[in-house]
Formats: C-alpha cells, sequence, structure tokens
C-alpha cells in the first residue's frame, strides 16, 4: 500500500503562471485579449480570478486598472439591450463596492441603467450605455477593462451594430478601455462577418489558448480533491486520476469522485486489478459522459474526423495541428495520444457507433445499445449488460471467473457464485448477440481460464 499524499494548502486557482501572465501583461498595455479553450478547461475560473490576481501584480502602468467581470450566462436575452443590461449592472456593482468611488459617479451609471432596462426609446439604449463609459472614465483614473465570459452565444448572435460599437468604444478611449473574452473557439471561426471582422481584429494578436492543466498542475488539483476523500488518498490514487482524465479540470474533479465512491465500498483494495476494473466502469458514469459529450460536440466535424482517426491507428490526420493547439492531442516525437484515457475511450466508442453495419459486436455505453453485424440486439438484462460491457472493454482478452464476478455482481460474492450460473448468464447473452448460440464465434469459452470477446 502506498504511502498518503500530503493535503496540500489549497490556492484559489490552480497554478497558469504563464496564461496569467499573458493576459496580465496584455490588460497591462491595454491590449484586447482572447481566452480560448475546450468546454470546462477553466476559462471561466481563470476569468474569475483575474481582478484579485491583477491587483496583486506589481506591474501597472498607467495607473490601476479595475477588472470588471461580466458572465453573459447571465444575459435575459442576446439583445443589445439585455447585453448592455448586464454589463452596467457589473459595472455599477463594482462601483458601488469600491469605497473611494464618486457618489455621483454610482448616480449617473443607476441612471444609465435605469435607461437601458426601460427601453423607452431604442435610440436612447445604446446612447445611455456610451455615457455610462464617459462617466466612469472621466471619474476615474487608469484603465477599465471588461472580462466577458461565455461570449460565444453573444458574438454570434448579437446584431453587429453592437459589436461595431465595441470596436469604436475601444479606438475612442484606446488605452483607458480594453476588453477580455472567453469563448470555446477563436473569435474568427465564430462568425463570418466583414463588420465583425473589425471588432475580431481586436484580439487577434493576443489569442491565448488554454489548454488541460500540466501535470504538475493537475496533480495540485488532484490532491486538493481527493483530500476530502472518504479515506485517505495515496499517490497511486493521484496516478490512477491523472492516467484516466488527463488535465481536464472538470473529468479529473469526476475521476476523483469515482475513485471516493470505490474506496466506500467494503474491502476495496487499491491493487492494479482494482484500478482497471475501475477504469472499465467510468466511461458509464454519467457526469464523466456528460464532459466528454460536450468536448466532442464542441469540436466541428472535420476535427472529430481527426479525433476518429487518430484513435483508429492512421498515420496520416488532416487537422492535427488544430487538436494539439487545443491540448486534445499530445505529440511527441512519433508519439501521438489524446490528452485523456477516457475522452479516447469516447471517441473509440463514437467511432464504432458510426460503423454499426461493420461485422461483430459493437456496444454505445452513452445509450446502453448494443448491435452485432450492425442489427440492434434486444434488450439486455443489467447482469447480462454487466458482462457484455465487461468483455467489450476487454476485446480479445480472457476475463476469468473472479473478474467476472466482480464486475456483474460484485466483490462481496466472490465465494457465493459458482460455475453453473456464470455458465447460464454466459448461455443468455449467447442467445441474445450469437446469430447461432450453440456454434458461438464472438462470445467464445477459454477452457479452464474463463471467456473472451472476439473480433471478426
Amino acid at each position: 500500500m502506498s504511502e498518503d499524499i500530503p493535503v496540500p494548502r489549497a490556492p484559489e486557482i490552480v497554478d497558469r503562471k504563464s496564461e496569467v501572465a499573458r493576459v496580465i501583461s496584455g490588460v497591462a498595455n491595454a491590449d484586447c485579449c482572447s481566452i480560448v479553450g475546450v468546454s470546462n478547461v477553466g476559462k471561466s475560473t481563470l476569468l474569475r480570478a483575474l481582478p484579485a490576481l491583477c491587483r496583486a501584480d506589481s506591474a501597472r502602468p498607467n495607473g490601476q486598472s479595475v477588472l470588471v467581470y461580466i458572465d453573459l450566462n447571465l444575459v435575459s436575452q442576446i439583445s443589445e439591450q439585455g447585453f448592455y443590461e448586464v454589463i452596467l449592472r457589473d459595472l455599477l456593482r463594482t462601483v458601488e463596492e469600491d469605497s473611494d468611488s464618486a457618489h455621483e459617479l454610482a448616480l449617473a451609471l443607476r441612471e444609465a441603467y435605469r435607461t437601458v432596462v426601460a427601453q423607452d426609446n431604442p435610440f436612447l439604449v445604446p446612447l445611455a450605455f456610451e455615457n455610462s463609459l464617459d462617466a466612469y472614465l472621466s471619474h476615474c483614473k487608469g484603465r477599465l477593462v471588461l472580462l466577458f465570459d461565455e461570449f460565444d452565444e453573444a458574438l454570434a448572435e448579437l446584431d453587429a451594430r453592437v459589436l461595431v460599437r465595441l470596436r469604436a468604444l475601444k479606438d475612442r478611449y484606446w488605452s483607458r478601455l480594453c476588453y477580455v473574452t472567453a469563448t470555446d473557439r477563436p473569435l474568427a471561426e465564430l462568425r463570418d462577418d466583414r463588420r465583425v471582422g473589425e471588432f475580431c481584429e481586436l484580439f487577434a494578436p493576443h489569442t491565448v489558448f488554454l489548454l488541460p492543466l500540466a501535470r504538475g498542475d493537475a496533480c495540485l488539483l488532484a490532491q486538493q480533491r481527493l483530500a476530502h476523500s472518504s479515506a485517505p488518498a495515496t499517490a497511486n490514487d493521484v496516478e490512477f486520476v491523472l492516467d484516466c482524465a488527463g488535465g481536464h479540470p472538470a473529468l479529473l474533479q469526476a475521476t476523483c469522485r469515482a475513485v471516493d465512491k470505490a474506496k466506500q465500498v467494503t474491502g476495496w483494495r487499491a491493487t492494479e486489478g482494482n484500478y482497471e476494473r475501475l477504469r472499465e466502469q467510468l466511461s458509464g458514469d454519467p457526469q464523466i459522459r456528460l464532459e466528454c459529450a460536450k468536448l466532442w460536440t464542441d469540436l466541428s466535424a472535420p476535427e472529430q474526423e481527426a479525433l476518429l482517426q487518430l484513435v483508429a491507428g492512421q498515420d496520416t490526420i488532416a487537422n492535427l495541428n488544430i487538436l494539439v493547439e487545443k491540448g486534445l492531442v499530445f505529440v511527441s516525437g512519433a508519439t501521438r495520444r489524446v490528452f485523456s484515457d477516457l475522452f479516447a475511450g469516447f471517441v473509440s466508442r463514437q467511432n464504432l457507433v458510426r460503423h454499426r453495419a461493420q461485422s461483430g459486436v459493437r456496444v454505445d455505453v452513452e445509450s446502453g445499445e448494443a448491435w452485432v453485424d450492425g442489427k440492434l440486439v434486444p434488450t439486455l438484462t443489467e447482469s447480462e449488460y454487466k458482462l457484455l460491457l465487461l468483455l467489450y472493454g476487454n476485446l480479445d482478452k480472457i476475463c476469468d471467473k473472479y473478474r467476472i464476478v466482480e464486475s456483474v455482481w460484485g466483490e462481496a460474492y466472490l465465494d457465493e457464485v459458482d460455475d453453473a450460473r456464470i455458465e447460464k448468464l454466459v448461455s443468455r447473452l449467447r442467445q441474445k448477440i450469437e446469430p447461432s448460440p450453440d456454434e458461438p464465434k464472438y462470445l467464445l469459452t477459454v477452457r479452464g481460464r474463463g471467456y473472451k470477446l472476439a473480433q471478426p
């Protein structure tokens, strides 16, 4: 048994020194910055932490910058009025929390906010927004930095005039005003519009790609999450989590929860076999499936195809550089691999689902359905499905009696389930997946050793 790992002091944000430094440097120079990263990789966490991180930074030329975090998920509707309303709401909150701000400024911002939400005259809405920025920059020294989180939908759907106006305001105030956006994809890919292109040009030289956490930072986050487990976390636990989830924060935390849940099972022992069985179970975890699905659906069709080619072992792959740039694929010499074992497994299953018509047994873990030679098999019982899932996760490998009992019935039944009961379960499964159950060609018996699911 490995020694317990020390519990580190939890910081407010897992260290991303390079990315944070680039954004803070851009803000210090009044440059607009675009933070780009795949779903749940930590863009919102970084953006929320930026105000405090920027205040702690010693380099503040041209006065102190004031960073205002704006969560565009809270926009009541994607419209000019809704966009300005959420900006003014957060700007007013920032001013009211600052004891040094003038009372007159707060009054001016409240008046602008009332004008925007009233919507008596559409012409007055953008005018009130511009007046609020005039009032703020007239009263306050330094730079105003608007941090737009979840900016994807706003960029894609706002009237082009709103984005043109943001560009014009930047041009007017230049060193006094800048924007930082967080999106899943580069801004220029989200909207192909000449007028909006001028707004996107502000960010092109300062795009920061937020990749999955580096090994050291991922290890720190895993230690923090496992420190709250029901049993002391071990170094083996941490290594297992990192191998499964890579540095994707949401996948990593879901894996930590699965490890904690496994440790609550009576008789859990941190052995290689137990970790392998836990790895097989993770693909069916609802939260892990959800995170993998988010990553998958955020990719373009060419990017999805590139991943499918990679897991299929193809040599020449188009669009691979884009996946490397996003941190979804690591390249080291001649080795190319998906950043996470869990996501690689998800991609493999997508490949199988796309080729259901091929011969052999196919299982879609996301839907719980199975096909044989392109035909949907009858509904499986829970025990039959657990057995099939075990064998499918170990194609062409022998699974012995003990592994089958642990996966289907649980470790506590090792001494209670006899060979006859296993044989009956195998027979029932053969009736549903074999074209000729008396002459099986997929679910094979390896005499004296166990069973295996063979590829055609």
